[in-house]
């Protein structure tokens, strides 16, 4: 285990990461791209600095059960890493950039599972263009501004998610838990809404946002 330790501008090679674990470690400006990372462990550390707006580069990286708890990964590039089994949970990843990334298991060209574990999350402008994330958990989420052009969240578990100034016809969500997400800008007329679960309260907004008026 590294535990405590500031690493400034490295290039990581394998042997200083296969399955290992990070502990309060601060990385700035470092480099992790196209490594295996598969099953290596976060914990407590911070891939940006506030200060000097450093960040890290992890694209294309093996991130196969991978975890991440409670780390900064503000404007973060993983785009096309591999990503099935991967865990995030209460995490700052403001801007992260996840899009091409694969949480998907192909069995053949149109047969797949999904697996993630991402939750409690700020992914405020986040971008996850045309990422398959179905059926997977994705609750307690910051979705604010977030990029998911092409997406399919269908199936997953997004409850108590935040979703202000996003784009609910660019992202797929049939099927999805969405109780106690707030819904702001989401129009029944044009999203497809099939199998989705939602409360009461939920229910009334939406159709009030259509010009329905509901009593109780």
């Amino acid at each position: 285990m590294v535990s405590d330790k500031t690493f400034r501008q490295h290039r990581f090679e394998a042997d200083e990461v296969v399955g290992q674990r990070f502990e309060r470690c601060l990385f700035l400006a470092c480099n992790f791209s196209w490594l295996d990372l598969r099953e290596c462990r976060f914990v407590d550390c911070r891939f940006y600095d506030r200060e000097e707006e450093l960040t890290c580069q992890l694209q294309g990286c093996d991130l196969r059960e991978a975890s991440f708890l409670r780390c900064d990964l503000t404007l973060a590039n993983l785009s096309r890493s591999e990503c099935l089994g991967l865990e995030m949970r209460d995490c700052q990843a403001m801007g992260i950039d996840l899009s091409q990334a694969s949480f998907a298991n192909r069995i053949t060209p149109s047969s797949y599972f999904c697996e993630a574990y991402l939750t409690g999350n700020n992914f405020s402008f986040a971008n996850l263009a045309s990422c398959l994330l179905e059926r997977c958990e994705l609750h307690g989420n910051r979705w604010q501004n977030a990029n998911l052009r092409g997406a399919s969240l269908a199936g997953s578990d997004l409850r108590d998610g935040e979703f202000g100034q996003f784009d609910w016809q660019e992202v797929t969500l049939t099927g999805c838990d969405l109780r106690g997400c707030d819904l702001p800008g989401l129009d029944l007329r044009w999203v497809d809404l099939s199998g989705v679960q939602i409360n009461e309260e939920q229910q009334r907004g939406l159709l009030e946002q259509i010009g329905l008026v509901v009593f109780p």
